[in-house]
């Protein structure tokens, strides 16, 4: 009995994730990281920050532009945080505590939704918008990314909401409402989530993009797990790359 639990497990798991699985590490572009520096240096002076207010996280305060920074620096030079505290994942009570909204079809926490068929794609596309995604992939004045630039050229190739799902993820992971939210940049991530996500995710083909910072050992070791396939962990993957692989994302539409 015990061994057919077992098997039951495995089987079920290996049902549950993605048939393909791909993940994309971007990093910092270094000529456009000086430039964005110069532009917006990392440290904020009291004379521009005079209307921050502290919204508490723990220890640090968090502003939704900049993000993290310690709270006795509020009255002084702000210096924001660079390595940001990892949030503990969601667990089976909290998911609990969640009232599931019943418009969604599927919600990664909660479950199915409603009884109807979750709507099948033949790509599902998963974008890293959390402040670390700043330093790889900017915003520039005109509120313009490579993510938003690739996500665009993409929707002239495949039909969205119905060939092409688009995710944006930080602490929580939800469809992608306008174009301009690729750009963001705010919030934090945690992996520990993120292999939650893709256990529960049914895609044929789901490709995530993230940052350099995310490679660490139990989330590559997870991905070969399932057969994963990684971009950018060896040779360096900089945003306007991106653009270059709109027509491997679009052959899965074909």
């Amino acid at each position: 009995m015990k061994l057919i639990l077992i098997s039951f497990l495995f089987i079920q798991n290996l049902f549950a994730a993605p048939q393909s699985l791909e993940v994309w590490f971007l990093s910092a572009h270094k000529k456009a990281q000086i430039e964005n520096q110069l532009k917006d240096p990392p440290y904020i002076f009291r004379s521009m920050t005079a209307e921050l207010e502290c919204q508490e996280m723990g220890e640090y305060c968090f502003d939704p532009q900049y993000g993290l920074y310690k709270k006795d620096d509020v009255n002084k030079n702000v210096k924001f945080v660079e390595d940001i505290p990892s949030l503990p994942p969601a667990k089976s009570i909290d998911r609990n505590l969640i009232n599931c909204d019943s418009k969604n079809y599927f919600d990664v926490f909660c479950g199915k939704a409603r009884a109807e068929k979750k709507a099948s794609y033949k790509l599902d596309l998963w974008i890293d918008t959390s402040s670390s995604m700043r330093e790889m992939d900017f915003t520039d004045k005109q509120g313009e990314c490579f993510r938003k630039s690739m996500v665009r050229r993409l929707d002239n190739k495949c039909k969205f909401n119905q060939e092409v799902n688009v995710m944006m993820f930080d602490t929580s992971i939800k469809q992608v409402g306008t174009m301009d939210s690729l750009c963001q940049n705010q919030g934090l991530n945690d992996q520990k989530r993120l292999i939650d996500w893709i256990e529960r995710s049914d895609a044929k083909k789901l490709v995530i993009i993230t940052d350099i910072n995310e490679f660490q050992k139990e989330f590559a070791d997870y991905v070969e797990a399932k057969g994963g396939k990684f971009r950018g962990d060896k040779d360096p993957l900089v945003a306007s790359e991106l653009l270059d692989m709109v027509d491997d994302l679009s052959r899965a539409c074909r």
